[in-house]
């Protein structure tokens, strides 16, 4: 809605222009002895508080007043977001509860089509009834849901209204958004105890619908939360059967296979060993099994190349690797839980750091260590420190808490948080997670791969299984820091340990010199784990640089790659924005996190029926199946996972820097150089190899709790101004 003008009332609410008015003023004079102010219903819509006030003060209109259609003038400063002139008629005695228009409905129901929630809890506070139906038969949550506007909802949930409340024909809230496609919303009402089973007056589910629209995680929620897959309706259709009819059966049998079942919605793994065939073991087999199966596929990788001769050994390595990754693919098809059924939201890539680490330390102390200890012992102690260290980080970052941000006990202290936050004009997507249902820290992130908030989130890395924040960002870097350095010395003293070997009579040796030929013959094991590990060294350089810059200028990775101003508690603007709400300038209506739907049009037709609701059907959802990371194909996923897209964002926004400082945005978290090194490494030894207490850490030289810094503190709102380092943020996908 535009912020500027009045807003255009949805279907079965008759807009008014200024000849309406005149026109109904004509009217009414004949009837009414003190005809009311004809432009009240425009003054109202434009959100003229003076105006209204000085009519209700002077007695020229009453508070309930209401058109020969039942429409008040506080029905039309709802829907427009109006937030003081609604105040002002609450006050002075209007109906909270009035109904009218060709919807019959109230003026709450009106603010809820346009998503102003701000509205919908002033009504609430004044006594709006959430229980009243429009005249198509729909509540406010049913009128909530066509917008898929999740603030909204979860503010109407709180209120106690009922989650599996019924429209004339039998359709919940859930049937609602599964049959639009918003699949939070979705989730939101099976997490909050819907229904999955409730049918409609023709016995359809909330799965039939979905299968109308034709959204994957729609489809695949419903599935995972127990939904009947051989439900038939009233005509005798299944869920398979309205598939085919809507043509959206491709969907409806990837998620199938997504949730553990057959292409006919039977389970798999029936047959399968204990281990297999319960949902948990499996994944936790699958988790171990994906971890521990690098350390044999790297094995097996040396020692072909070691035994065999180059003209067989590359064309296996090739095979190895087609045959790993489609075992692995399968595997995750076969038995990987929902939504891991991707290598890089397994420990499979963390396994491939693990088996590296250890057949390099395991060929160091059995080989490389007796062999050069002598001539280099100075460098053989450096090395161990560095992978000992390294190892010991590794783990930490992998098995620790990144700092995530504790969720609550109740959903009566949900509630709290939310009439909080609406009561500091802070209920957005900025400063409450609709999915952890948490207030969300400044500088916090919500991660999908964890489907928890992380405070002071950095990235989620595949390479540790884990989420890098506030908890173990320092390990994270120290792994990287030592991982860097134990490399650099391992590599010299592979070097040293090749150049003591003895020569060996080379028999023949493809496209090499007979000189570069002899470690090869000597011992073909070490070089090529040596090789590989130099391999290593290239990403691990550019997330070494990376990291240390962001340290550098007191950022996070997901700051560089998006905003500097990430999570900044801006009061200015905080203050600006509320007085633009409650002047009714600006309209909240865009916070939504997921697409606006169409109005309450009901669901004409069953799925197999002719043509209802088939418009888009299996495109919108199957899109979206597969998260973001599916998009730009392997080459940008391969760029990803190696850390190569940050690194080159960085040094594209060092360039930007130094070519357009007029363009630079303040850091406001930037407190200088030394100031952020010290905020980073030195708040204590201990906490480097113990860890921090949850969720605090150094800022600005003074010790704050994550967890719990809504606001920025003052010393740096007053210092941001003069705070260095600034730099032109780059926009970015999330970092993996």
């Amino acid at each position: 809605m535009n912020p500027a003008s009045s807003a255009v009332p949805a279907k079965g609410k008759p807009t008014l222009s200024t000849t309406d008015a005149e026109d109904t003023d004509l009217e009414l004079s004949d009837v009414l002895p003190n005809p009311p102010q004809p432009d009240v219903m425009k003054m109202a819509q434009l959100g003229d508080e003076a105006g209204i006030r000085q009519l209700l003060d002077s007695g020229k209109i009453p508070a309930n007043y209401a058109d020969p259609e039942g429409i008040t003038p506080l029905h039309w400063a709802a829907i427009n977001n109006r937030y003081n002139v609604c105040k002002v008629l609450l006050e002075a005695g209007a109906d909270v509860n009035a109904v009218g228009g060709e919807s019959v409905a109230t003026p709450a129901m009106w603010a809820a089509q346009e998503k102003h929630y701000y509205i919908v809890d002033l009504l609430t506070q004044y006594g709006a009834d959430h229980q009243i139906t429009d005249g198509q038969g729909y509540n406010i949550l049913h009128l909530a849901t066509f917008n898929g506007n999740l603030f909204l909802i979860i503010l109407l949930l709180h209120q106690g209204i009922n989650v599996d409340a019924k429209d004339t024909q039998g359709h919940t809230p859930l049937m609602w958004a599964a049959y639009k496609g918003f699949p939070a919303c979705v989730e939101l009402y099976l997490s909050w105890g819907a229904d999955v089973g409730a049918v409609d007056d023709k016995q359809l589910t909330a799965l039939h619908w979905a299968l109308v629209k034709g959204n994957f995680q729609c489809i695949q929620k419903l599935i995972e939360y127990g939904s009947d897959r051989f439900h038939k309706t009233d005509t005798g259709n299944t869920p398979l059967q309205a598939a085919k009819d809507m043509e959206t059966l491709h969907i409806f049998q990837e998620a199938l296979a997504e949730c553990g079942f057959t292409k006919e919605a039977r389970p798999k793994h029936t047959n399968a060993p204990f281990f297999l065939s319960v949902p948990e073991s499996r994944e936790n087999f699958l988790r171990k099994f994906l971890f521990f199966s690098p350390f044999v596929l790297i094995w097996v990788a040396l020692m072909a190349l070691s035994i065999l001769p180059a003209i067989l050994s590359i064309p296996i390595l090739v095979g190895l690797f087609i045959a790993s990754n489609m075992g692995v693919t399968k595997a995750l098809q076969e038995f990987g839980a929902p939504g891991q059924k991707v290598m890089h939201k397994t420990p499979f890539l963390a396994g491939i750091f693990a088996g590296t680490a250890f057949w390099l330390g395991l060929r160091y102390f059995s080989t490389v260590f007796a062999a050069t200890y002598e001539q280099h012992p100075i460098l053989n102690f450096i090395f161990m420190i560095f992978y000992g260290l390294c190892v010991y980080f590794y783990a930490f970052s992998m098995r620790a808490d990144p700092g995530f941000v504790p969720l609550t006990n109740s959903r009566e202290e949900q509630k709290e948080i939310v009439q909080d936050l609406l009561s500091q004009w802070k209920y957005d997507e900025r400063n409450f997670c609709v999915h952890c249902m948490v207030r969300m820290p400044l500088r916090s992130k919500h991660c999908r791969r964890c489907s928890r908030c992380v405070a002071r989130h950095d990235h989620h890395c595949p390479w540790i299984f884990n989420c890098v924040g506030v908890s173990n960002h320092r390990q994270f870097l120290a792994y990287v820091v030592t991982l860097e350095l134990g490399l650099i010395s391992y590599i010299s003293l592979a070097y040293f340990y090749f150049s003591a070997l003895p020569e060996v009579s080379v028999e023949h040796c493809l496209f090499l010199s007979a000189n570069m030929c002899q470690p090869v013959w000597a011992d073909p094991f070490t070089l090529y784990l040596s090789i590989w590990a130099g391999l290593q060294s290239t990403w691990v350089t550019m997330l070494f640089i990376v990291q240390t810059i962001q340290v550098l200028r007191g950022q996070t990775t997901y700051e560089n790659m998006h905003s500097s101003h990430q999570g900044f508690d801006d009061h200015e603007v905080s203050n600006m924005v509320s007085s633009m709400i409650t002047g009714g300038g600006t309209s909240l209506g865009g916070v939504g996190l997921e697409p606006s739907g169409a109005g309450p049009n009901p669901l004409i037709t069953a799925p197999g029926g002719a043509h209802g609701g088939r418009q888009g059907h299996g495109h919108q959802g199957h899109s979206h199946g597969r998260g973001a990371h599916g998009q730009g194909g392997t080459w940008n996923k391969v760029l990803r996972l190696l850390g190569v897209d940050t690194f080159l964002a960085t040094a594209k926004d060092g360039v930007a820097d130094n070519k357009n400082r007029s363009r630079r945005r303040q850091n406001p978290w930037n407190r200088g150089i030394i100031t952020n090194c010290n905020d980073f490494w030195c708040s204590g030894v201990g906490e480097l190899f113990q860890g921090a207490p949850s969720g605090e850490a150094m800022l600005g030289g003074q010790r704050v709790d994550y967890y719990k810094m809504y606001e920025t503190p003052a010393r740096l709102r007053r210092d941001s101004g003069r705070a260095g380092g600034a730099y032109q943020s780059v926009a970015g996908d999330e970092q993996v």
